[in-house]
């Protein structure tokens, strides 16, 4: 099986549903550490961050982009930035970072 389709079920198995729009999607969040953040963020950007913010791992078909809002239990956080991550310049996943 390739990689991609490899991602693609592990995200439907694992991940959870989240809104974005009218579109439901399926993705991994994770609590969003200092050293992560600073991976994706500047410094006036992490200042700005709410505790906690999130990492939310998506399909990179999933259409998120900086400042949409994503709705996960009842509770609405913002985009600040999107990236898409390629292996052999095929688009596998979108990571964006969430407070």
């Amino acid at each position: 099986m390739p990689f991609l389709q490899r991602i693609k079920k592990k995200l439907g198995i694992a991940g959870e549903d989240f809104t974005v729009g009218a579109n439901t999607y399926r993705g991994v969040f994770k609590v969003l550490d200092t050293g992560t953040m600073r991976n994706y963020l500047d410094d006036t950007e992490v200042m700005g961050v709410t505790r906690p913010g999130l990492l939310l791992t998506t399909d990179a078909d999933a259409s998120i982009s900086v400042t949409d809002t994503i709705t996960r239990d009842g509770r609405t956080y913002e985009v600040l930035k999107v990236s898409t991550h390629r292996i052999a310049n095929v688009a596998v996943v979108k990571i964006a970072i969430l407070a």
